[in-house]
């Protein structure tokens, strides 16, 4: 068994372990928007004006921006749920084999402690967020399909401007990729050190995490010449967020005019590519070199603790 093989089988072993929730987890936001698009629309879409608030019926809108608003929803529901289901399950997975005693089988087998940790951190971390927020993309136009059919008429989504639709989902499938591996790489020293700390303290990771996390940016930072503990965090913090929620692609709301709003949906894959280029510029940068050397520190802390089990 080679060592791809033996990788493959410790991701195989999280999946079965978990897939009845993560199966939930990725049908869940669809089957929300097919129930919300069952209902027709009228007067619950609300578009911000300069100087007013108009209520526009769904209906009304062209058939390519609701399709656009609809992945838009789901998948933000999506990227909702997986964020809170990670971030639940993170200071558990630090100690889950030790604590069912796993660890022993897993060791007997021709595997490293580092493929174990490896395996579990890359599945969670990034493979279920990104099977997740795929089944949302295609959840999204399951209920376009049916909310457009409902209020205009099967023959209004077979005629839907797919040229014009089609290069935005696929951009925005990409760009939305990209941003949660870039947002998962900002936060690795966050997210790994964190796990690190339950690993080693247990129960008192948390106090400890956050006392140290408070006692850097408000005791270390006013005593260094040059602020570093705060600074950083509002750097991983700002890109990370940056790289999930592209606020670059939108210019604000748009305005209630159709025309203004099939003009935006034109010039959304151009807007979607050029963010594109500005999350991985930012990735071309020390901070993140820094990011990625304590995401790297966390981990060889996972495999220390992993080696050192009882």
């Amino acid at each position: 068994m080679d060592r791809f093989t033996r990788f493959r089988t410790l991701l195989l072993r999280e999946w079965m372990q978990h897939r009845t929730g993560w199966l939930v987890l990725m049908a869940l936001p669809t089957l929300l928007a097919l129930a919300l698009s069952l209902f027709d629309g009228r007067g619950i879409d609300v578009q911000v004006g300069d100087d007013k608030i108009e209520v526009v019926a769904l209906s009304r809108l062209p058939t390519v921006v609701l399709a656009l608003g609809w992945t838009l929803g789901t998948v933000a529901v999506a990227l909702l749920l997986v964020g809170l289901t990670v971030l639940a399950q993170l200071p558990g997975l630090a100690r889950r084999d030790q604590q069912d005693r796993s660890v022993e089988f897993w060791r007997s087998l021709p595997t490293s402690d580092a493929a174990g940790i490896g395996a579990m951190l890359l599945m969670h971390l990034l493979l279920l967020p990104l099977a997740a927020l795929t089944a949302g993309l295609l959840g999204g136009q399951l209920a376009a399909g049916l909310s457009i059919m409902l209020q205009q008429g099967p023959l209004a989504w077979l005629q839907m401007p797919w040229g014009q639709l089609l290069p935005s989902l696929l951009l925005g499938a990409a760009r939305l990729w990209l941003g949660l591996l870039l947002a998962m790489l900002w936060l690795a020293p966050v997210l790994l050190l964190t796990m690190a700390a339950s690993a080693w303290l247990q129960r008192w990771a948390v106090p400890v995490v956050v006392a140290t996390s408070l006692l850097g940016t408000y005791w270390l930072d006013a005593r260094l010449p040059q602020p570093l503990v705060g600074p950083a965090f509002s750097r991983m913090g700002t890109e990370a967020a940056y790289a999930l929620l592209a606020p670059g692609v939108f210019d604000g709301p748009q305005r209630v005019a159709q025309g203004d709003l099939l003009q935006a949906v034109d010039h959304l894959p151009a807007a979607l590519w050029h963010d594109i280029l500005r999350v991985l510029g930012s990735a071309a940068s020390p901070a993140f070199v820094a990011a990625l050397a304590g995401g790297a520190l966390g981990f060889a802390l996972l495999v220390l603790r992993r080696r050192r089990a009882d």
